[in-house]
């Protein structure tokens, strides 16, 4: 018996919208990277059972909404400590406390140096500023670097109030121990150097500049061998 089958009762009408016909489009073939500062689709567009919580979700929120930064004063460490930007610090402090920690004190000293009375910080511009990320929450890398400054004494924080060191002291024995063995050497022969040279010059080499109040002026006509009559 000949089957009458029409070969072609079965191939699919031109036009049905076949996905499997034809060629790919270039939207099929690749993903299409969002443009530049796409926020995300439209809370109408997010489909149905979604609000506008989804996009909310993506903004890191951290413990504190603000935090009110002021200078920790000490009276010693304010004349004789490092500067976070110095040598010292850079060299010494650096393994302890951690790059993102570091550069968070850099900044924290120069905005402490343009507002002497205090700033308000603001953690999620912060945070991206410093090349951070975008993850939140306490176990987020920014304030990660707040907290690991508490631990090593070189800022406080309670609640909304974070007081910072705008100096560093020199490494203490215990944290000196801990550094890498060339940079163990370089520290011991630092404190070689310090009790061999004078304390202005050490301080001027490894701590940054450091401003010395002038000698009162001298009246006219005194003079430091006079006696008084």
């Amino acid at each position: 018996m000949t089957n009458t089958e029409d070969p072609t009762s079965s191939a699919s009408p031109a036009g049905s919208g076949n996905a499997s016909d034809g060629p790919p489009t270039s939207r099929q073939a690749r993903k299409v990277p969002p443009p530049p500062g796409w926020a995300g689709p439209a809370p109408s567009s997010l489909g149905p059972g979604s609000s506008s919580n989804q996009l909310e979700q993506r903004i890191p929120t951290f413990p504190e909404e603000q935090l009110s930064v002021t200078a920790w004063p000490d009276p010693v460490l304010d004349q004789l400590g490092h500067d976070p930007r110095s040598m010292y610090v850079e060299k010494f402090w650096l393994s302890i406390l951690g790059p993102s920690c570091l550069l968070l004190l850099r900044r924290l000293a120069i905005e402490l140096e343009r507002n002497p009375e205090g700033f308000v910080l603001e953690p999620l511009p912060w945070a991206q500023e410093l090349g951070l990320g975008m993850k939140g929450g306490k176990h987020g890398p920014f304030w990660r670097s707040i907290e690991r400054a508490c631990r090593f004494g070189t800022a406080q924080r309670v609640g909304q109030s974070l007081t910072v060191r705008r100096r560093l002291p020199p490494l203490t024995a215990r944290q000196a121990e801990r550094l890498p063995a060339h940079l163990k050497a370089a520290h011991e022969a630092w404190l070689a150097e310090r009790l061999n040279m004078g304390k202005r010059q050490t301080i001027a080499k490894w701590s940054g500049p450091v401003r010395y109040s002038p000698p009162p002026a001298q009246a006219p006509g005194d003079s430091p061998n006079q006696s008084a009559a």
